[in-house]
């Protein structure tokens, strides 16, 4: 098992942390492991993208093919992405394909949404002290909202705020 990790492009100095994370990979058969890798291999993942997702999610390859495929699908239909542009999300975050799916089905506009426009709220409320995204939490300001709203229900509804308070925020960035 050492040596397929270590095949992979696990490093010696990572095999202690992600052996911590996910010790029962020992339980796995290796040719089921070996399936995975040829199947995200068959996807066009290179073998540094496979072992970057597996370092930074431990479990990826405890997930069948079945599984694996399903969440791969799963991400390029409801985002409506490319297989391309999947590729690239989950060799970023592979943890979205090991995790639960419900906070991205929850907040679906947000991955939908240009960067730079969520980033620009964000830091608006966040120099406002209203950057609060905690559910639990007064004042409240959900990702779906923060994303679907236009500017000037943003600044009178969330950031309490006028639209040329707003403005002339986004021209110190």
């Amino acid at each position: 098992m050492l040596l397929f990790l270590k095949d992979l492009g696990i490093e010696d100095t990572q095999l202690g942390p992600f052996l911590t994370k996910n010790y029962a990979i020992f339980s796995e058969d290796l040719e089921n492991l070996k399936t995975r890798v040829a199947y995200l291999q068959s996807k066009n993942f290179s073998k540094a993208d496979i072992a970057q997702m597996v370092r930074n999610a431990p479990f990826l390859l405890s997930f069948s093919v079945e599984r694996l495929d399903n969440r791969l699908g799963f991400f390029q239909k409801e985002l409506k992405l490319s297989v391309k542009k999947t590729r690239d999300l989950v060799i970023r975050l592979p943890r979205l394909l090991t995790g639960s799916l419900e906070p991205v089905k929850e907040n679906m506009k947000v991955f939908n949404t240009r960067l730079f426009k969520v980033k620009e709220r964000h830091l608006f409320l966040d120099y406002l002290g209203r950057a609060q995204y905690d559910p639990t939490e007064p004042n409240y300001i959900s990702l779906d909202k923060l994303v679907s709203v236009p500017d000037g229900i943003f600044c009178e509804g969330m950031a309490k705020a006028s639209i040329q308070d707003f403005e002339k925020f986004l021209k110190t960035l």
